[in-house]
């Protein structure tokens, strides 16, 4: 099987929320190079196979390429990603007939919102739309919410399936500070995990999926820890040195002081996807401290937005390695390419994504197997 349609596309990604704040499936991009031609949807549908497990959360496909959607429509299986269609396929007169056929097989589609159209099926949503969660029917998909208003309002209080993007800059900008202390969800999921005798990985992992309870715990760790054990760097050597006991104990007291504001969620979360994808991006192979080490880069790019401190006043607590501090301090170093790309990833713009990673010399294959590899380690 061929994977070198990967080579001829840029793919970017949206995150889908449901009304728990927790991830409803992936939206993908689908943009192709300026050169590209002869895409072949059934390679494309073989590489999603091959990287997106039954486990990973639904994928979506938001295609721009004429050709390849319409080959998409006639490849695609009902097992298969779900195809969101362009606003012009209600009008459209090859488009818009291909794809009531390709319905009629079974081909899970989103159509944009129009009067008259199905029902959505049970259990997916069967229509979309880009703006006011005020009339949305229950059931829809909305995109790109412009407020946290309206993304609220969409799931909580007209039913939508999900919303496709987070109004994260609002989110951060106008919470209270006290809603900024680690998740008390989270927080229980590390105590549970501890009393259930869990692996040091998983363990590691949980605490891994809230920055700001990692930060705290790295941070505590190296203040309480004996001294003649030197400095602690990552997660894992801390639960280690320190042992569970004691961590147990410091996370029942974190209890105390916890936030639940279920609207961080997808904050989070856009944050250990970036650190994923950071780690995906670079590649540390079976180097486990480095793969650490990397991911800290990554989960640690935005901790400033979450603690209302700069990065240059909240990472020299940490004995953070050098590459990690040129990459989030001087926008320099080793890491600094993958954070940058990863960045621009999550911005949507798929030319501005396209040649900055031309520019850091990374393959375009390269770049979207990292990405499809960081999404589909999401749980779904």
């Amino acid at each position: 099987m061929s994977a070198s349609v990967l080579d001829h596309l840029t793919l970017v990604h949206r995150l889908l929320w449901n009304r728990r704040r927790d991830i409803a499936g992936v939206q993908l991009l689908v943009e192709s190079l300026p050169a590209a031609q002869g895409l072949d949807a059934r390679h494309l549908l073989a590489v999603l196979n091959e990287l997106w497990p039954a486990r990973a959360p639904q994928l979506l496909l938001s295609v721009r390429h004429p050709a390849l959607l319409l080959d998409l429509l006639q490849h695609g299986r009902p097992d298969g990603p779900w195809l969101l269609l362009p606003p012009e396929a209600l009008s459209d007169a090859v488009l818009r007939p291909r794809a009531q056929q390709a319905q009629a097989r079974g081909l899970p589609l989103l159509w944009p919102d129009a009067p008259g159209l199905a029902a959505p099926n049970a259990g997916r949503p069967g229509r979309y739309r880009l703006d006011n969660a005020e009339t949305l029917p229950p059931g829809q998909l909305l995109l790109t919410p412009a407020s946290r208003a309206q993304a609220c309002t969409a799931l909580d209080q007209r039913g939508a399936w999900a919303v496709a993007g987070w109004p994260t800059d609002e989110m951060l900008n106008e919470l209270p500070a006290p809603a900024r202390l680690p998740d008390r969800t989270a927080i229980s999921r590390v105590v549970r995990a501890i009393e259930q005798d869990a692996s040091l990985d998983r363990i590691e992992a949980l605490l891994c999926a809230e920055p700001v309870l990692s930060y705290r715990f790295l941070l505590h760790v190296n203040t309480t820890a004996p001294q003649q054990r030197g400095q602690i760097d990552t997660l894992y050597q801390g639960l280690q040195v320190w042992g569970l006991r004691h961590v147990q104990a410091w996370l029942l007291d974190q209890l105390a002081q916890a936030g639940s504001e279920v609207d961080l969620q997808p904050v989070r979360l856009g944050m250990v996807l970036r650190a994923r994808l950071i780690e995906q991006l670079l590649d540390p192979g079976d180097e486990e401290d480095l793969r650490r080490e990397v991911y800290l880069c990554g989960l640690y790019s935005q901790l400033h937005r979450l603690l209302g401190e700069p990065l240059a006043q909240l990472l020299p607590r940490l004995p953070l390695s050098q590459r990690i501090l040129q990459a989030l301090l001087e926008d320099s170093g080793p890491y600094h390419p993958a954070l940058q790309l990863a960045r621009a990833l999550e911005a949507t713009d798929t030319r501005a994504t396209r040649l900055l990673g031309e520019s850091y010399g990374y393959a375009p294959q390269d770049v979207n197997r990292a990405l499809l590899r960081a999404l589909a380690a999401l749980t779904g």
